[in-house]
């Protein structure tokens, strides 16, 4: 059976979320054949810069033949680039244009990169190069200056949401000769489109698992299964904090290192929600945080001196904790000198 990851991935630019302007410049590219030698798809993960980069060789092939991949994380040496001049050089015995997708490109060492500009320089007749990648920092102005640039948004919370919504109706469509159903409240699904931060790819992988795990899915299954962040949790700690019990406190983290969670993740996830019940403080809505709905946090309006105290020392915690042999015993010593 198929991962929904693959089994949704975007066969055209209709399927793909978002991403407008893009789309309508490289359609009309291929509609007029005035597509380029060398393209630079650039942003966050997730957001279809390898899709895009396959729909549009399949586009410009008209569904011939496929596109060279090549994951430049691990072919990142000047020897790859020499095997992939020499691959250029010949033409397509299958399709209109040979198209190398060139993924990660950011990790190219030095001489890869000065190998790769005089191929862009002088590119091979019906050669057609997409390099992929998050981040421009390590890739030459040399090499930028004679690649047409793509930014990619990350997807907004909105578009996720849809999308997964469209997922799960499909696969209950699949699912009615079974008379079996998905059944995902809004809030669930809302909660992974946090989660995802963007990232449409991570979404889908995400709802996967959760699925995977019961068909019927709440906030409360989704958070159980992903690990993210036990709120409850959260809230029991933040309120021992807030109330100065500091027994309590300490009973907090026991509990949760007995369970066999990583402490160290546990206090950055901390620092995490603190942040976001900061940001209720000053927003008062849901809207810019992964905290669900469920949870009543109003009383948090009336504590925000010391939440921010507290914000503070988990932030020196945070830094700290990363070189400590024995977090539980550490965290235990500061909540003991905690002063709030």
């Amino acid at each position: 059976m198929l991962s929904l990851p693959i089994k949704y991935r975007p066969k055209s630019f209709d399927d793909l979320t978002e991403q407008t302007s893009i789309k309508l410049i490289l359609e009309e590219q291929v509609k007029t054949k005035t597509f380029k030698n060398a393209y630079l798809f650039v942003g966050g993960a997730g957001t279809g810069k390898t899709t895009s980069a396959r729909i549009l060789a399949n586009m410009i092939n008209k569904g011939v033949g496929k596109p060279f991949e090549i994951d430049a994380a691990s072919n990142n040496g000047v020897d790859n680039v020499r095997s992939i001049i020499e691959q250029a050089q010949s033409r397509s015995l299958e399709a209109p244009y040979k198209v190398f997708i060139l993924d990660e490109v950011h990790m190219f060492s030095k001489s890869a990169w000065n190998a790769m500009l005089k191929l862009l320089e002088e590119p091979p007749s019906k050669t057609i190069f997409i390099m992929c990648t998050t981040e421009t920092d390590n890739i030459l102005p040399t090499i930028l200056s004679r690649v047409q640039r793509y930014d990619f948004n990350r997807i907004s919370f909105d578009g996720i949401v849809k999308r997964l919504r469209y997922i799960i109706d499909q696969e209950n469509i699949e699912l009615t000769q079974k008379s079996q159903w998905f059944i995902v409240n809004d809030e669930a699904i809302e909660y992974i489109a946090k989660v995802a931060d963007g990232g449409m790819r991570d979404a889908i992988t995400l709802l996967d698992k959760c699925l995977s795990f019961n068909k019927k899915l709440t906030i409360k299954e989704v958070t159980e299964v992903l690990g993210t962040v036990n709120y409850s949790e959260m809230f029991d700690l933040t309120d021992a904090l807030l109330t100065r019990d500091t027994i309590n406190a300490i009973d907090q983290i026991d509990k949760i290192y007995n369970r066999g969670v990583d402490l160290k993740q546990f206090i950055k996830l901390y620092q995490d929600f603190l942040a976001d019940i900061l940001m209720y403080v000053q927003t008062e809505s849901y809207t810019y945080i992964n905290i669900p709905t469920t949870y009543q946090i109003d009383y948090v309006l009336e504590e925000v001196e010391t939440i921010n105290k507290i914000f503070s020392e988990i932030i020196n915690i945070n830094a700290e904790i990363k070189r400590q042999q024995n977090p539980r015993y550490y965290i235990r010593a500061k909540f003991l000198t905690l002063g709030v």
